[in-house]
């Protein structure tokens, strides 16, 4: 029997407070069937006054098992406990994560109405760990409603292939330059190219931002790249923009109706409060470009959307839902306008 203790993130708790234990009990439940070992015995237990998330395994975890654990949102550190007669001793364990990008991509743009890139990162982790693809070397990840790309960066530093959409053209550019930027002052070797997308007769139009980044000039010649594109358009014509069965998972931050908002038409000028009217429209097709076996995260306010309604609409637009156990375990206060939950859910493997 091996036990183990993970600091969580300081930034993760500045943000939630005492509500940070429990997504990372809740994001630590949903990594634990991934690892080599059976693991049991999940609680939070304070040592030295720290307050730690405490997990057992039957046998000591692999290099392997400590890579999956290093990329969890809330993880700072990680240690194995020893007890010695009356004497309670962590052992270190050293991260095994190792960035594609340095997590300060994500962290570094601050905005108005961003959201958070470790609950980002949680999210993210979600969604591959309750898809068919935990585990795979290449994952697509799409936000069909990026904002200023906040969930495109964390996808790009774990090592995806990263996606976004927003009906804004300014936040896009801001966030296409950002990027660029980055990617330069930190000498990242990069492609980028801009190109104009129009459906037929003009029926709708968009920009589409594409970036090919590798580490080195090495892995540049060696097709050792990840991909990311940002497009400025409509994600109702998400299909159109991408093929069929495109992406591994989906995770998207929805309107909060107080610093987010949305449109579902270029020429509507108002933002709704209300993300229903824009599930209704995008829903399917973002179920037309999600592989099967493919998962989609949702984090909305239930304030403006309660979850049995989001739960139906999804359920109406033919996604598989996961709403018992852990999956209700995600829903915590941010301020006194947003109560902010996560909706999870999947596409049948059967389906085309």
């Amino acid at each position: 029997m091996a036990t183990y203790a993970l600091l969580g993130n300081p930034g993760h708790n500045r943000v939630y407070f005492k509500q940070s234990q429990k997504l990372s009990v809740g994001e630590l439940q949903l990594a634990l069937p991934h690892l080599s070992q059976t693991c049991r015995d999940i609680r939070v237990e304070e040592i030295g006054g720290i307050i730690y998330v405490v997990f057992s395994s039957e046998k000591p975890l692999t290099e392997k098992d400590f890579e999956i654990l290093s990329r969890l949102s809330f993880v700072y550190a990680l240690f194995e406990i020893r007890v010695i007669g009356r004497d309670i001793l962590l052992q270190p364990i050293g991260r095994w994560d190792t960035p594609f990008i340095d997590d300060s991509l994500s962290s570094i743009l601050n905005y108005t109405g961003k959201t958070n890139e470790i609950f980002t990162r949680m999210m993210i982790n979600t969604a591959v760990f309750v898809s068919d693809f935990a585990g795979s070397d290449h994952i697509r990840l799409l936000d069909p409603i990026a904002g200023k790309g906040t969930t495109v960066f964390e996808g790009l530093v774990a090592g995806y292939d990263a996606y976004g959409i927003e009906i804004g053209d300014k936040a896009v550019n801001d966030a296409y330059h950002y990027l660029k930027k980055y990617l330069e002052t930190d000498k990242y070797k990069h492609t980028t190219k801009t190109e104009r997308v129009s459906g037929p007769n003009k029926s709708f139009t968009a920009k589409r931002y594409t970036f090919d980044i590798a580490k080195s000039k090495e892995d540049m010649k060696e097709n050792r790249v990840r991909h990311a594109e940002l497009i400025a358009g409509n994600s109702v014509y998400a299909d159109r923009f991408f093929k069929k069965n495109f992406f591994h998972i989906i995770v998207g931050d929805l309107p909060y109706g107080v610093q987010h908002g949305n449109v579902t038409n270029e020429n509507q000028t108002s933002q709704t409060r209300n993300p229903k009217e824009l599930l209704k429209a995008c829903l399917p097709v973002w179920r037309r470009v999600l592989l099967p076996g493919g998962a989609i995260v949702l984090a909305w306010n239930t304030f403006v959307l309660p979850r049995d309604a989001l739960v139906k609409t999804l359920e109406t637009a033919g996604f598989d839902v996961f709403n018992d156990g852990v999956f209700l375990e995600f829903e915590h206060r941010v301020d006194q306008a947003i109560n902010r939950d996560i909706v999870v859910a999947k596409k049948g493997n059967g389906e085309k």
